[in-house]
């Protein structure tokens, strides 16, 4: 599943659509972020888990914090594989960049 389809899927029982807007942005600067190198995969795993829990959290009061933790993780963990499918060529690039002459 895309990245946009997985940030759909969180947000979907949100309706204010302000909050939407901003799930949906920081999910997207946490991508920006680690694409350009500014943190970890590790880190990044860990700040989208943080944002799955404050949304599952306020979008499903009647689970259990078990549940809405083990939820969180697989959204995360599914976020962090979309993210790095659709970021393989600018990591690549970043890396393997060729030298300026």
């Amino acid at each position: 599943m895309s990245l946009q389809a997985l940030i759909l899927s969180l947000v979907s029982d949100i309706d204010d659509p302000a909050v939407r807007t901003d799930v949906a942005a920081t999910i997207n600067y946490l991508r920006d972020v680690y694409v350009h190198g500014g943190m970890s995969e590790a880190e990044l795993r860990q700040s989208l888990k943080e944002v799955a829990r404050d949304v599952i959290e306020a979008t499903k009061p009647e689970l259990l914090p078990e549940e809405v933790e083990k939820r969180a993780e697989e959204v995360a963990d599914q976020m962090v594989r979309a993210i790095k499918l659709e970021t393989l060529h600018a990591r690549a690039f970043r890396r393997f960049r060729p030298p300026l002459v």
